[in-house]
């Protein structure tokens, strides 16, 4: 199963770094949620929009909806955690890579149709919780031990007060400055120890694992700790502002 794994992993990385080539060539413009934005993520971003693109063409010609896209990127999320569950873990690297485009595709796909609606987006947005709840809760099984499991549950509890408290400050009208460690980050942080895992000795693999969930909770427990605090200054500042 590790060398089926290793094998599949190859063969992504060799695809990618041909698709790198040709969009190094073809060097096309950032898309529109990505324009204005620097650094190595912004730039890997173009290259995975551009990536998908065919797919994004295939599931219109399809006549895929984006809710479905949407569950079916929960369905292999859910997938990627079983198999880290079970210590599988390039499996669940790329399953959890397949999971991560779905969950791109799908609002692509509403923006691209002009069917984009704040139900989708409450959808997506709360799928999204579901599949880190099932994503680290496979990877606290698969590290199977008291600091695995308290890891895995640090990490699933960080990431979800990211989200909440972005999510609690515009419930009540306040803009959020985006900085640390959000949900496409995490997701990164998580397939850089995973996809390597399988080509190391199983305790290898598995510290490897830990130490990359380890730093995604404590980088997800600063970013939540700094938006809790700049909300609410920004709410307070607003409250003595008022007449």
């Amino acid at each position: 199963m590790s060398g089926a794994a290793r094998l599949a992993i190859l063969l992504h990385l060799a695809g990618a770094a041909l698709s790198l080539g040709l969009f190094a060539v073809a060097r096309p413009p950032p898309p529109s949620r990505l324009a204005g934005r620097s650094g190595p993520l912004a730039a890997a971003g173009r290259w995975i929009y551009w990536l998908i693109r065919p797919l994004l063409g295939a599931a219109r010609a399809a006549g895929l909806s984006a809710d479905g896209l949407t569950w079916l990127g929960v369905a292999v999320t859910a997938a990627a955690a079983g198999a880290a569950a079970q210590g599988a873990w390039g499996w669940a690297g790329l399953l959890l890579a397949w999971g991560s485009a779905c969950d791109m595709l799908d609002g692509e796909l509403a923006r691209s149709t002009g069917t984009a609606t704040p139900a989708g987006a409450f959808l997506d947005s709360n799928l999204d919780r579901l599949s880190e709840i099932a994503l680290f809760g496979g990877v606290a099984f698969g590290l199977a031990d008291r600091a695995g499991a308290a890891v895995g549950v640090a990490a699933l509890s960080a990431s979800l007060m990211v989200s909440y408290a972005r999510a609690r400050g515009e419930g009540l009208r306040v803009d959020c400055p985006a900085f640390g460690l959000e949900r496409p980050h995490r997701v990164v942080a998580m397939l850089a120890v995973l996809l390597p895992a399988p080509f190391l000795a199983p305790g290898a693999a598995a510290a490897l694992v830990l130490g990359g969930t380890a730093l995604v909770a404590a980088g997800a427990a600063a970013t939540a700790a700094g938006r809790i605090a700049v909300i609410h200054r920004l709410l307070r500042d607003r409250s003595r502002s008022a007449p």
